[in-house]
């Protein structure tokens, strides 16, 4: 689904991204973390096509994003990054709906189709309460999920999230996260950036560690999930324990100066 070779990148002549590879399959949930400045967020911008210069090196569906134009990339491809805000005060169903335009022609309106599509996935997300809500109105938790409503409306097959659970409680954390589980499980490939190691493990089939613009480790959480590159890359003492829950690989960790 989604093929990276040797891809680099660099802001002012400063490496952020060296020699990275890998292959994420048809239907993976994949985590990555890492510390802060490993270069996760420009890795999923480099992914989506945000950034440029590694065009021919990256293979969505088998094509290189070079070979898309924006309009069928974004058929393709979706991606919701941090802070999203908007200069003008939307509704929610305006915001939604805003995902179906690289379905429209040159000064093509929306569709009944269209209209018919974003009402589903308003059910689905059981936002049907807060269509005519101001997008401002909102709280985090309910922000985050008119978001992620708005890159389902682009109907894709992958879905880049970066950060989806930032500034969020745990409890909206835990919302966020298991719906995104549940769009996976309908086989939309997810690709997510978070810094809460505990959370990606719970819910990503695969994680992919970065740190200082290498990747570290990448493979099933259960084998990547190892205390001493924790401990290495984020400078704790760490030990992994079994969630007695739910049986997933979490972190316990301790602070350490040296």
């Amino acid at each position: 689904m989604i093929k990276v070779h040797s891809i680099s990148y660099q802001y002012n002549k400063k490496p952020v991204l060296k020699n990275i590879s890998f292959n994420i399959e048809n239907g993976d949930f994949v985590g990555i973390i890492g510390p802060n400045g490993a270069g996760k967020s420009t890795l999923l911008k480099c992914i989506s096509g945000l950034l440029p210069g590694n065009e021919n090196k990256i293979f969505i569906k088998n094509n290189s994003i070079g070979k898309w134009n924006r309009k069928e990339l974004a058929k393709n491809i979706a991606i919701i990054q941090q802070d999203f805000h908007t200069e003008f005060d939307f509704s929610v169903y305006e915001i939604v709906i805003m995902g179906r335009f690289p379905y429209l022609g040159f000064f093509e309106r929306y569709s009944k189709e269209d209209e018919e599509f974003v009402e589903n996935i308003f059910t689905q997300l059981d936002l049907a309460q807060f269509a005519k809500r101001r997008f401002s109105q909102l709280s985090g938790g309910e922000k985050q999920r008119v978001i992620i409503a708005q890159a389902l409306a682009q109907n894709t097959d992958i879905l880049l999230l970066d950060e989806p659970a930032v500034h969020l409680d745990i409890h909206h954390q835990i919302e966020t996260f298991s719906l995104l589980r549940n769009l996976n499980a309908k086989n939309k490939t997810i690709v997510v950036v978070s810094h809460n190691i505990n959370l990606s493990a719970e819910f990503c089939s695969k994680l992919l560690i970065l740190d200082k613009g290498e990747i570290v480790n990448f493979g099933k959480t259960d084998d990547v999930m190892k205390s001493e590159i924790i401990s290495k890359i984020y400078k704790v003492s760490s030990k992994i324990v079994k969630n007695p829950f739910t049986n997933k690989p979490n972190i316990l960790y301790k602070y350490r100066t040296k």
